[in-house]
């Protein structure tokens, strides 16, 4: 039986692309300065505002601080003697603190007129104009329940009653708490009442004669 001889295999063909000679410029053995290097490649800086520069001195001279709130501006029309001029909506532009309270001879009179008033030997029209209308009211509804009262026990005395001292207390600025004591015959009596400061004079919003 003849002997073959061995088959040498076959070369395959290789489709592919020859492999690429290396680049000297790719080593990282390149020196800088080497025409082979590769060319530097910029860094990328962030975008963004400009800084903050501190403002000129011409620029300083035209800012101007504003005053606070409560606090009178520069160049305001503040009349004789650097204060404010009152304006028309203020009022009169005094200071509830700086209101004189009212007299105590005043206060006794008044408490001495609302009795009288209540025993009918005063006419309540006299107080109009030291008492609010309200109190009006309360002693004309009180003066008619005691005149009542006397003719159903006909009681014809007329009592005169001598004020004493007032007692003054001021809670607050515009208001005053008083009491007096009336003394008379058979008894003596306390009137009790509450003055107000209101459109320039003081006026008695409630009083009561105990």
């Amino acid at each position: 039986m003849p002997s073959s001889a061995p088959r040498t295999p076959a070369r395959q063909n290789s489709t592919g692309p020859s492999p690429r000679p290396p680049n000297p410029a790719d080593s990282p053995l390149a020196p800088a300065d080497s025409p082979l290097a590769p060319a530097a490649t910029p860094i990328a800086r962030p975008v963004g505002p400009a800084p903050l520069r501190a403002p000129s001195r011409s620029t300083r001279r035209h800012l101007r601080a504003l005053p606070a709130l409560g606090e009178t501006p520069v160049g305001a029309d503040t009349g004789q003697g650097g204060r404010l001029r009152p304006s028309s909506a203020s009022g009169t532009g005094s200071d509830d603190g700086d209101i004189p309270p009212p007299p105590a001879q005043l206060v006794q009179r008044l408490a001495l007129y609302a009795f009288e008033a209540l025993e009918g030997s005063r006419a309540i029209a006299q107080l109009a104009g030291w008492i609010t209308p309200a109190v009006v009211q309360q002693l004309r509804e009180r003066r008619a329940a005691r005149t009542e009262r006397r003719t159903i026990y006909r009681d014809d005395r007329r009592i005169v009653a001598t004020p004493g001292r007032a007692h003054i207390r001021r809670p607050m600025p515009h208001v005053i708490e008083a009491t007096v004591v009336l003394f008379a015959e058979p008894r003596s009596c306390v009137v009790a009442m509450r003055l107000e400061h209101a459109a320039g004079r003081w006026r008695a919003t409630s009083l009561t004669v105990l």
